[in-house]
């Protein structure tokens, strides 16, 4: 495999160009509105470079921003409006010198998913490493590795190739050869169960591709959801994969920096909001024993996009996408998808009974949730297998920390039957104001010690998500303006830049068991 990260001729333009000048370098993995000179601008990003190569070749993009276009010696061999996600194109090329070049767009006009009301900046860009390799005969294409049972270490195996013998092994242990089915159960010898306590990983070796992943199961069907038989407490943060430097090319360093730092506090569990994880973030997780609810992007979605088959359709591409890329981690525990849509109108519960049953298809053995911003209202909440809800009593319109617990008691009574979870809840803090008042420090100290306490002591909710790791980008001409000074949602536990704030010092006495 050849990895193509590195620089690049670039080149940056308004309108789409026959021939882009290449005045310019950029990184890749980056983003190129977050570079000098193209700060918050709206338009064409062109990536090129020589690549020498020939045969039936696979180029993968780990995720991108927020249309991506390919072209081979000029001719476009692949494209996908799919952000966030990763782009593969396979093709066909004589041996030799190539050009390669991908052109990024991060305009919001026409995109099938991305809004310009999201309280998200959408950054354009290659945000991934970028890779090519020879497809060779009869390989292993997918390989996915379900847990059955936490008890005996059995597994689904599922395989996709032509080729017709598998030779299987578990860490790199004794080789069993057998003629290829699609699907067939195994048990793993001299397992260990993965859990947030002790996240044991196994590799599975399928003829030249191996995998990892983890075995533990998940049970939904009471109040509560059980990990490997046992009660789960979500104790979980927002994450948005931002920086105000890189956007969400956040070098790798800086997501293993993120996430020990949540593992440490106390966190077990991260929302990965509102768009797919990359690779490098889930197989952190899996290692540090971090619980993972995944999503495609979307946010805060009206009658008129849920009523959109474009929008509908493409959403629903990306949500089977993402499930199938994730399914090996044992992280993941679960799928999302529609954050904040209109979950009080029947247009939604048509696409959310949908999009259940999309997750169901995929993975049954994980649960399905979409985080509601309505749950008094909500006509959604019995459909999925876990009620969320972003709740924000004691903020937005009131700012009164006494009206914190009796609110959440209050919503921890809907959607009897079945899990429940507060999947974002936070306040807002400017950092270096300790005025006591709100929008200081110590005001969202205070508040997210009402959350996790008031959360805490009611057996009725599963878990908690605080709203939000790290301030992150958004825009400043939009409805969102007024609570969003700078730019930035400012609910982080730490400042865009990582540095805490009184909140995240108070956290791991809240947090611990």
């Amino acid at each position: 495999m050849l990895n193509l990260d590195g620089i690049w001729e670039f080149a940056w333009t308004e309108d789409d160009p026959e021939e882009p000048r290449y005045d310019s370098f950029a990184a890749v993995p980056g983003c190129f509105d977050t570079m000098q000179g193209y700060f918050n601008r709206r338009g064409y990003g062109f990536y090129r470079r020589r690549v020498t190569a020939g045969g039936r070749l696979r180029l993968a993009i780990g995720s991108f921003g927020l249309r991506a276009k390919v072209f081979w010696d000029g001719e476009e061999i692949a494209s996908s409006a799919l952000a966030w996600s990763p782009l593969v194109a396979e093709f066909t090329a004589q041996p030799g010198d190539h050009e390669l070049v991908i052109r990024t767009d991060n305009r919001l006009e026409g995109h099938p998913l991305f809004r310009e009301f999201y309280d998200f900046y959408g950054f354009g860009g290659i945000f991934d490493h970028v890779t090519l390799e020879e497809v060779r005969r009869d390989e292993i294409g997918r390989l996915a590795v379900t847990p059955v049972d936490h008890e005996t270490g059995e597994v689904e195996i599922a395989v996709e190739t032509t080729a017709p013998l598998l030779e299987i092994s578990f860490d790199g242990g004794r080789c069993l050869r057998m003629e290829n089915r699609k699907k067939f159960h195994l048990q793993v010898p001299d397992f260990g169960v993965w859990s947030p306590e002790h996240p044991r990983l196994h590799k599975l070796r399928v003829n030249e591709k191996e995998v990892e992943f983890g075995i533990r199961t998940l049970n939904w069907q009471g109040e509560h959801l059980l990990l490997n038989g046992k009660e789960a407490e979500f104790l979980g943060v927002n994450r948005h994969e931002s920086h105000p430097e890189f956007g969400p090319a956040t070098p790798e360093a800086l997501i293993a920096s993120d996430l020990r730092q949540i593992k440490e506090a106390g966190f077990n569990f991260i929302r990965g909001c509102h768009y797919p994880q990359r690779e490098f973030f889930f197989r952190m997780c899996d290692r540090l024993g971090l619980m993972v609810w995944e999503e495609p992007l979307s946010w805060g979605n009206k009658v008129c996009d849920l009523t959109d088959p474009v929008f509908v359709d493409t959403l629903e591409e990306q949500l089977r996408l993402t499930i199938r890329n994730s399914i090996n981690h044992p992280s993941l525990v679960i799928h999302g998808f529609l954050n904040e849509c209109a979950s009080d109108t029947p247009e939604a519960r048509q696409i959310v009974q949908r999009f259940t049953q999309v997750c169901h298809e995929e993975d049954p053995s994980r649960p399905a949730a979409f985080a509601t911003n309505r749950p008094e209202h909500d006509i959604c909440l019995d459909v999925t297998d876990i009620a969320a809800m972003n709740v924000y009593p004691g903020w937005y319109g009131t700012e009164k920390l006494e009206e914190i617990p009796g609110c959440l008691d209050k919503f921890a009574l809907l959607a009897p039957g079945k899990p429940k979870v507060i999947s974002e809840i936070g306040a807002a803090a400017m950092c270096g104001d300790h005025s006591g008042a709100p929008w200081s420090e110590e005001f969202q100290a205070e508040y997210l010690r009402q959350v996790v306490t008031s959360v805490r002591r009611n057996r009725a909710w599963s878990g908690v998500m605080l709203w939000q790791f790290c301030n992150s980008n958004t825009y400043t001409g939009t409805v969102h303006m007024p609570g969003r000074p700078r730019g930035f949602n400012n609910k982080g536990l730490l400042d865009e830049y990582r540095r805490p704030k009184t909140a995240w010092k108070i956290l791991p006495e809240l947090l611990k068991k």
